[in-house]
């Protein structure tokens, strides 16, 4: 079988080839029929003003604004067509009938170098589409202005963002104004560094909070001509390191004092006019959390109050805050009178009974310890006069809340924020399986 398919094997190369070349010629010299399509052609409205005149409107639903055209005819002037050679219109003034909904339109289509004379026939998918006739309704609305995801240099913050005209008369389709929630102008403010004013596009807003499609925005006409407008952008400057601190009103109960007073976050990030922050600078980069909202009357035991972050520049309005945190949360402590709190550093503790394959650390570099004394002996007293231990006898790798053992002196006495009882003051520590490296580092000591 191979020997006979090897046969003259030259001799049957050459035949190919030449009948391949025999029906090129020939199929260019008969130069056949063909048929060849284009789907999405736009649809062109022609002599919109024929309903305007009469205070009507229209929408083209999406499925109707392109339609498939096939085009007939030689393939030596087929081929030469491209989809841009192909216009299809529909002539408003050719409508069918008015008393249908929808109305329909007669399209018609043309081929920028080829015509019936040519042996070319153009067929469209449909001949005529469907049309909503509507009157036309116009509202007013406010402009609202949205940067979206963009931001300005790293220094600063938008202060304020004015859309000029701030209020604008859109006309349309009565279907499509009831639609209508709001106009919003979308800016790009991507690395301003200074005030300024920049262009902003218009979207419509439904009442689904969905922005309008293209296709329904083309029906509508905006009183300025053009769906772009000026806005305004004012920068205001950052100040980072801003410190807070916080008034209280009321008195604790019988017998307590206020010991201290603190906030979390201690320091927030604000951005202002110039002018506003000038005014911070010369108050020491200060804000003050008002007394009103800090109420400790008759308290016992330390509180905890938390404060809406926006209530605190409510008299500012050329400062804002920038801190991603939505709330300050102010911690009073309320210890006993003739006591006093002390900060103990961890590194201070005395560990016990530490597994040999274990290491020990802290979530926190310092403890409170509060003792009562008197007042004399209270003024004296040093943190280096506290022994404390911790005891992690049986105790293997994981997170643990222990007890510190705290020694004082004579004439010092251990109390907690609720009362004058003992209270034993506690320290969450982390076990971890030592690393190698830390194993021979341990290894090497001894």
């Amino acid at each position: 079988m191979k020997d006979k398919i090897l046969n003259n094997l030259p001799l049957k190369i050459i035949s190919v080839v030449i009948a391949a070349v025999i029906w090129y010629v020939v199929t260019a010299v008969s130069d056949p029929i063909i048929t060849k399509t284009f789907s999405d052609v736009p649809v062109q409205i022609t002599n919109e003003s024929y309903l305007a005149e009469g205070k009507k409107t229209y929408q083209v639903s999406e499925q109707y604004q392109s339609i498939a055209v096939s085009v007939r005819g030689n393939r030596s002037v087929v081929n030469g067509i491209k989809a841009s050679d192909i216009a299809v219109t529909a002539d408003l003034t050719q409508i069918v009938t008015m008393d249908t909904d929808p109305v329909y339109v007669p399209v018609t289509a043309v081929c920028t170098g080829a015509s019936a004379e040519k042996g070319v026939s153009i067929h469209t998918q449909t001949t005529t589409i469907p049309i909503e006739i509507e009157d036309v309704d116009s509202a007013k609305f406010p402009i609202s202005v949205d940067v979206g995801d963009t931001q300005p240099a790293k220094e600063y913050e938008i202060g304020e963002k004015i859309a000029d005209p701030s209020t604008i008369t859109v006309s349309g389709p009565e279907s499509l104004i009831k639609k209508i929630s709001s106009i919003v102008a979308r800016v790009d403010v991507s690395g301003m560094s200074e005030s300024g004013t920049v262009r902003g596009t218009l979207a419509v807003i439904d009442k689904n909070l969905d922005a309008m499609t293209e296709t329904q925005m083309n029906f509508l006409t905006f009183e300025t001509g053009i769906r772009e407008i000026d806005v305004s952008i004012v920068l205001w400057r950052r100040q980072t390191g801003v410190r807070l601190e916080a008034a209280y009103t009321g008195t604790p109960a019988h017998g307590y004092q206020v010991a201290d007073v603190t906030t979390t976050p201690e320091e927030i990030t604000v951005a202002g006019s110039e002018e506003a922050l000038k005014k911070l600078a010369a108050n020491g980069n200060k804000i003050t959390i008002p007394g009103d909202m800090i109420n400790i009357d008759g308290q016992s035991k330390d509180t905890d109050i938390t404060v809406n972050i926006d209530d605190l520049l409510t008299e500012e309005p050329e400062l804002t805050i920038t801190n991603s945190a939505e709330t300050v949360t102010v911690h009073v402590s309320i210890l006993p009178n003739g006591s006093k709190e002390f900060q103990l550093d961890v590194d201070n503790i005395s560990v016990m009974n530490l597994g040999t394959n274990l290491s020990v650390s802290y979530d926190q570099t310092q403890i409170p310890v509060r003792i009562m004394a008197s007042d004399a002996n209270l003024k004296t007293f040093q943190t280096s006069q506290i022994k404390a231990a911790i005891n992690l006898a049986g105790k293997g790798e994981g997170d643990y809340v222990v007890p510190v053992e705290i020694e004082l002196p004579n004439n010092y006495e251990l109390v907690n924020g609720d009362d004058n009882k003992t209270d034993e003051v506690t320290v969450t520590v982390h076990l971890r399986e030592k690393t190698d490296t830390s194993a021979k580092a341990s290894a090497n000591a001894n």
